[in-house]
């Protein structure tokens, strides 16, 4: 995998990884509960929100069999910059969106100083260094805690309300996802591991 900064889309059997997002006119109801939590392209039908977005990873440093990352979104304004982190619940979303969320970000930094969420990359091949083919690596992404990130079936207000991303103990799907149109921040030169 890239050891190095680099910015890609994340993709699974379900489609693109993006977020929900809602339109307040669509759903008066569960527009403020979905917005920011990821979920992946087939696991929203047309008439729920789905935004698509490209993720900036940070690369941290690399274990025996793990690369570590710290991922926020790069691109569409209400999002950009926006960590990924899970909450108390495992559930997976972009925190620091919009507005008010970068305003409350900025205020917490001054007080506690930066912070990062660091997420566990662990590939399932090994990568021959070879740029064609670092889109053909399949992974894990893994929390903290070591929970793989899966697809599973969230209630929200009480009703069963779509599929999400998370990483817990709650039973869902484990995904394994790949990279997509990557973009390295530095000056074009590949580092990897064989």
């Amino acid at each position: 995998m890239i050891l190095e900064n680099f910015t890609a889309e994340l993709h699974c059997r379900h489609g693109q990884v993006g977020v929900a997002d809602t339109s307040f006119t669509d759903n008066i109801i569960t527009s403020a509960d979905e917005d920011g939590w990821l979920c992946t392209r087939n696991a929203r039908t047309n008439q729920e929100g789905f935004k698509a977005v490209s993720f900036n990873f940070k690369f941290h440093k690399k274990n025996s069999d793990r690369i570590l990352y710290a991922i926020s979104c790069a691109d569409e304004w209400d999002y950009i910059d926006a960590r990924l982190e899970r909450n108390k619940n495992g559930w997976l979303g972009l925190y620091g969106t919009h507005i008010a969320g970068r305003y409350i970000d900025a205020i917490s930094t001054l007080i506690h100083g930066s912070q990062e969420y660091i997420w566990r990359i662990e590939p399932l091949q090994k990568w021959d260094g070879n740029v064609n083919s670092a889109e053909t690596i399949e992974f894990y992404i893994r929390d903290h805690h070591g929970h793989r990130v899966s697809q599973t079936r969230a209630l929200v207000n009480g009703r069963g309300n779509g599929s999400y991303l998370n990483a817990s103990e709650q039973e869902g799907e484990i995904l394994t996802f790949t990279l997509r149109n990557i973009v390295l921040e530095s000056n074009g030169e590949w580092e990897f591991e064989l």
